[in-house]
C-alpha cells in the first residue's frame, strides 16, 4: 500500500488538508486569521485553510520521522527572514501554533504520545495517511493513463501521415529514402530528392545571388 512516502510532499499535504477540512473534526482557534506563524513573517497567511495545511504537514513528518516534538518542528516550519540589504537569517516558527496544531491532532487521534517524549503517529492516523496516499496515487496513475494514451494516439497519427508521405511527417515527408518529396507550394511531389535539386537549380540557375542581382525578381514561388 503506498505511504505519504511514495508521494509527494505538496500532493499529500494537499489531499490531507482537504480531508481535515471535510471530516470537521480538527479544533481551529479563533486566532486563525489574525496569528503570524513565526516572527519571521510581517502578516498573517492570507490563506483561510493554512491552519488545516500546517496540521497536514504535522501529521506527514510524524509518520516519516516516527517521532516528532515542537523543537523539530520550529525548525522545519521557519523561514528566511529578510532583513534589507543584510543576509537572511533563517527564524524559528512560533511554537504556540506548532504546539496548538501537535494537541488538536492528538485530540482527534491522528498523534500520541511517545515513550521517550514528543508525539508519533497513532495507528488510526496511520491508516487515514495510507488511505489518502492511496488516493492520490490512484488520481496520478489514471492522469498518467489519460496523457500517455493521448500522447500514443497523436504518435500514432504522425507515424501514418509520415508513412503516407505527407507534411506531418518532417519536411520531406516519410523517412523511407525520401519516396515523396512534396512540393512545398503543392506543386507536385518529387519522386528522389535529386529531382528536387535539379528543380532548384533549374529555377535559380547556377548562382541565386546572380539573378537577383539582375533583376530576376524576389523570391521564386516553386
Amino acid at each position: 500500500m503506498p505511504s505519504p512516502k511514495d508521494v509527494s510532499a505538496e500532493r499529500f499535504i494537499k489531499a490531507y488538508a482537504s480531508h481535515l477540512k471535510r471530516s470537521g473534526k480538527l479544533e481551529i482557534p479563533n486566532w486563525v486569521d489574525i496569528v503570524k506563524t513565526g516572527v519571521g513573517k510581517e502578516l498573517a497567511p492570507y490563506d483561510p485553510d493554512w491552519f488545516y495545511i500546517r496540521a497536514a504537514s504535522v501529521a506527514r513528518n510524524a509518520y516519516i520521522r516516527g517521532r516528532i516534538g515542537t523543537a523539530d518542528l520550529l525548525k522545519v516550519h521557519g523561514v528566511a527572514k529578510r532583513r534589507g540589504v543584510r543576509p537572511r537569517h533563517h527564524f524559528a516558527a512560533s511554537g504556540s501554533v506548532q504546539r496548538k496544531i501537535v494537541q488538536s491532532l492528538e485530540k482527534i487521534g491522528v498523534l500520541e504520545p511517545h515513550p521517550d517524549g514528543g508525539r508519533k503517529i497513532s495507528q488510526e492516523g496511520q491508516r487515514d495517511l495510507d488511505r489518502i496516499s492511496t488516493a492520490v496515487m490512484q488520481k496520478i496513475r489514471i492522469k498518467a493513463a489519460n496523457e500517455f494514451g493521448s500522447a500514443t494516439s497523436q504518435g500514432q497519427a504522425a507515424r501514418r501521415a509520415a508513412a503516407s508521405g505527407g507534411r506531418r511527417g518532417g519536411e520531406y515527408g516519410s523517412k523511407k529514402k525520401y519516396k515523396h518529396v512534396n512540393d512545398p507550394h503543392d506543386h507536385g511531389a518529387f519522386e528522389t530528392t535529386e529531382a528536387l535539386e535539379a528543380r532548384i537549380n533549374k529555377r535559380y540557375a547556377r548562382d541565386p545571388l546572380a539573378n537577383l542581382e539582375a533583376g530576376a525578381g524576389d523570391e521564386p514561388s516553386w
